[in-house]
């Protein structure tokens, strides 16, 4: 079972680690390292794919394991191309290389630098969140029937992509209507409606909400239960680094977020208080 997992975990990180590589390749051409984040969605495709192919024999549990995370996957990278190619490197970056230019590094020594900070660093979270995956299947050779665990697992996933498929569509239908907006930055129109009317991040809570039940498909294998570090690991960045706490660091500046935030919950979906 350990050599299987070994074996699993390996193929799937070569493959993602080359593939992030010539990704940093290009991305010293166009000068643009924001490529990473539409890679992001794209490695869990990898590693359930690379998974799958190696899995022997492929089974009910093996399939349902890895065609969750690449059809999340799949339409996360789909939705972030969208939105990201064309405009640029994102503010983040050029923050990040403008910091390391003032204490003296170059241009092109921070791009290095980027390949093993910035890709590599995402290829290895990459690697732990998907751990459910690589340690699911490979541990998981006897099942032939799929029991609650999965069953539960499945509707957790199907309500998750539910709230970050949907909540997506409506944030973007939202900014097209309100790009042409000059009034006062603080009284600038807020997205409260949908499902953003009951949390603040449905698409955070959403994504989530599939890692756990990813976690919980994977629970049907001997030592899938180990692997709560990632469930854990993707909701602690959802909210405390690069989802909901640094999306609020300037948003909240504006009365118009203020009020939202008053009356909307932060992450799971409750019911919205009175305005007064």
């Amino acid at each position: 079972m350990l050599h299987d997992i070994v074996v699993h975990l390996l193929h799937s990180g070569v493959v993602v680690f080359a593939l992030l590589t010539l990704l940093w390749l290009v991305s010293v051409i166009s000068k643009d390292a924001s490529l990473v984040d539409i890679f992001w969605g794209f490695g869990f495709f990898v590693v359930a794919a690379v998974c799958l192919y190696v899995a022997t024999p492929i089974s009910d549990f093996a399939v349902i394991l890895t065609a969750l995370p690449m059809i999340w996957g799949l339409r996360l990278t789909g939705y972030l191309a969208k939105r990201n190619l064309g405009y640029g490197e994102d503010k983040r970056y050029v923050d990040m290389r403008g910091r390391a230019e003032s204490q003296g590094m170059s241009e092109l020594a921070w791009r290095v630098r980027s390949l093993f900070t910035v890709y590599w660093g995402q290829g290895l979270l990459i690697m732990i969140v998907s751990a459910p995956v690589w340690v699911g299947i490979a541990s998981a050779s006897d099942i032939e029937t799929l029991g609650v665990f999965a069953a539960g697992g499945a509707l957790i996933w199907l309500i998750g992509f539910f709230f970050e498929t949907v909540s997506d569509a409506q944030l973007a239908r939202f900014l097209k209507s309100s790009k042409n907006y000059s009034g006062p930055i603080d009284e600038k129109p807020v997205m409260d409606q949908g499902l953003w009317k009951y949390t603040r991040h449905p698409n955070y809570f959403g994504n989530a909400c599939m890692w756990w039940g990813i976690w919980l498909i994977a629970c049907e294998s001997p030592l899938g239960i180990y692997t709560i570090f990632s469930p854990m690991i993707m909701t602690f960045l959802l909210t405390k680094v690069s989802g909901r706490d640094l999306l609020e660091r300037s948003m909240r500046k504006r009365k118009t977020y203020q009020n939202y935030m008053v009356r909307t919950s932060s992450f799971f979906p409750l019911p919205p208080k009175d305005k007064g």
